[in-house]
């Protein structure tokens, strides 16, 4: 969509060129370049701008998935461990209270 806005107004300041120096007003000339270069300001404005919005969000997933990724480690790491911890606890008998 934003280079069709800046191919317009270039076709815009073309247009504006010729009528200018078929009727040579200059006031004219000036009004529609100044007109095109503040269209394609704020066409490229909204350029950059999507474009850091894309890297921003690109930026943050990575750093989502990386986080989602270590959680899963983790959660597979405990598991397995609590595993271990499940069958020591189920092979060391409980001291006798009555032996104390």
């Amino acid at each position: 969509m934003q280079p069709r806005v800046i191919l317009i107004a270039t076709l815009l300041a073309l247009l504006a060129s010729a009528r200018a120096l078929e009727a040579e007003d200059a006031s004219l000339l000036g009004f529609m370049q100044g007109y095109v270069q503040q269209a394609s300001k704020t066409a490229q404005d909204a350029l950059t701008s999507m474009q850091e919005s894309q890297v921003a969000q690109q930026a943050r997933d990575w750093m989502t998935d990386g986080f989602t990724s270590l959680k899963d480690y983790w959660s597979t790491l405990t598991d397995t461990f609590s595993g271990f911890w499940d069958l020591t606890s189920e092979a060391t008998p409980a001291p006798d209270s009555e032996a104390i």
